[in-house]
């Protein structure tokens, strides 16, 4: 008798379950004969392309609800990947949209109406919130004074939105397992980026398209020994979730390990391949930050790790002697400035950054409360030739120190509280260092992009912010999911 009841309800959930997929398969049928139907309508009638966008928005939403990681790991692939962000624009009037732009807008709509936790990411998301309102505000006050029109703010601030990506994360991938594949399929994507990378620098002609893209493949007139110095967009990637994979290889076993060795090769040789000092001393820090706050299990395990890749260096430095040495040599001899401060300092890229913050920083006085907006001109000029013998004096938009550009973008608060959505989740993630090595390297990779932002346009790029987005996500959600459950996972 005990066992009825339960036959019959299985037998009921059953039906259940077969009229509901009888239901789905229905309605896939109808969707996709409605599909045909409206295509081969556009085809015939231009006038019903709209219905036909319209369509394929409302499919590509309902992909959104029903796959919010996947379609994370597709937004990732559209800012950190081979082709520039702004490869594939789409027109709407008088802008253009970008696919990545499309995506986040829909994840962020599914966020709002269906979030899988009920949380804005506890006080790193009300900094955040509070900078983006401030940088608005101070945009459109640019705006209304007539400093800038709404195109160049809208164009100069439309990377900054991509840190709304933090609230994806929160949001939509409670789970610790889903955060660990979005941060996988980033750890492969900058993986097959260095892929290209290298092809490209040794010269794969597919070299010359990615050219035309903008400035991302630079030949080196010296220094580099005729290797192009490569820069994809997936090199964002790549730098931040270097030590996070490396944490992946010296804790992992067996075939995990191969894998993630695999994905190491191919991050290091991405970083290697764009002949970047900035990174290269950011990885630097970042060991150094790795054996200070991981403790006496992750220092142990990072030590030898190093002495075997010193060693494997070494030796292949040894046989490369042979003439098999194309990228090695010019690797080498670039590497060697960064322990030539002296000869850096004269650089003639190094004395115009000077310059370029001392301009700015006058402005930047004047304008301490609100800033003058992004897409204002920031007191830093520049001669544009147009002519055989004429130069036009053209203000530059951008600052290669990040922190002042944000001061210049919404003023003193909101560089305050942009520290502020990076800082909470290294507290978070200093806290956790010792037991989860993990987050801890997660945190490091954002501190790296904190220091090298002092230099480089990285605060500001939608290749980083996406990436600083995702870890500052993915700490913050794990350190709301440890104090929720506080038992080992």
């Amino acid at each position: 008798m005990a066992g009825a009841p339960i036959t019959t309800a299985t037998s009921s959930l059953s039906r259940a379950e077969r009229l509901w997929g009888a239901v789905r398969l229905a309605a896939l049928a109808v969707a996709v004969l409605l599909f045909e139907v409206v295509l081969a309508a556009g085809i015939v009638n231009e006038r019903l392309s709209r219905l036909l966008v319209l369509f394929a928005a409302v499919a590509g939403v309902a992909v959104l609800f029903r796959f919010p990681l996947i379609s994370a790991m597709v937004m990732l692939a559209c800012t950190d990947f081979i082709l520039a962000p702004d490869f594939f624009s789409l027109p709407a009037g008088p802008i253009e949209v970008r696919p990545y732009e499309l995506i986040l807008g829909g994840l962020l709509l599914v966020a709002l109406v269906r979030p899988q936790k009920r949380t804005w990411g506890g006080a790193t998301g009300i900094f955040l919130a509070i900078f983006l309102i401030l940088v608005a505000a101070s945009g459109i006050q640019a705006t209304m004074s007539g400093r800038t029109e709404a195109g160049e703010v809208l164009a100069w601030g439309r990377s900054i939105g991509m840190l709304l990506f933090f609230y994806v994360v929160v949001r939509l991938l409670p789970g610790r397992e889903d955060r660990r594949a979005l941060l996988l399929a980033a750890a492969v994507l900058a993986a097959l980026t260095g892929v290209v990378a290298l092809l490209v620098s040794l010269g794969w002609s597919l070299g010359e398209t990615l050219q035309g893209e903008g400035d991302q493949i630079i030949r080196e007139e010296e220094g580099v020994g005729g290797v192009n110095r490569v820069r994809l967009a997936g090199l964002s990637l790549g730098y931040a979730m270097f030590w996070y994979v490396a944490t992946q290889v010296v804790f992992s076993e067996g075939k995990r390990r191969l894998g993630w060795g695999l994905l190491f090769a191919g991050i290091a040789v991405n970083i290697i391949v764009s002949f970047n000092r900035n990174m290269w001393l950011g990885l630097i820090a970042g060991l150094l930050l790795m054996l200070v706050v991981g403790g006496p299990q992750i220092r142990g395990r990072f030590v030898i790790a190093i002495v075997m890749v010193a060693t494997g260096l070494a030796v292949i430095t040894v046989v490369g002697r042979s003439g098999e040495d194309r990228l090695l040599e010019p690797v080498v001899e670039r590497a060697s400035t960064i322990f030539a401060p002296g000869d850096i300092a004269q650089e003639n890229s190094l004395q115009d950054r000077e310059n370029e913050n001392a301009l700015a920083w006058e402005v930047a006085k004047d304008n301490l409360a609100l800033g003058v907006g992004v897409g204002a001109p920031l007191g830093v000029y520049t001669y544009e030739q147009s002519g055989s013998y004429t130069y036009v004096r053209t203000p530059q938009l951008f600052l290669h120190n990040q922190y002042l550009y944000l001061l210049l973008a919404g003023g003193v608060g909101a560089l305050a509280a942009f520290l502020a959505f990076l800082l909470w989740p290294l507290a978070a993630a200093y806290r956790r260092a010792s037991t989860d090595p993990a987050i801890a390297a997660c945190g490091v990779g954002i501190a790296m992009i904190m220091m090298s932002s002092v230099v480089a346009i990285y605060f500001t790029s939608e290749s980083m912010t996406a990436v600083l987005a995702l870890l500052a996500g993915v700490i913050v959600a794990d350190a709301q999911e440890t104090a929720d459950d506080p038992t080992p996972a």
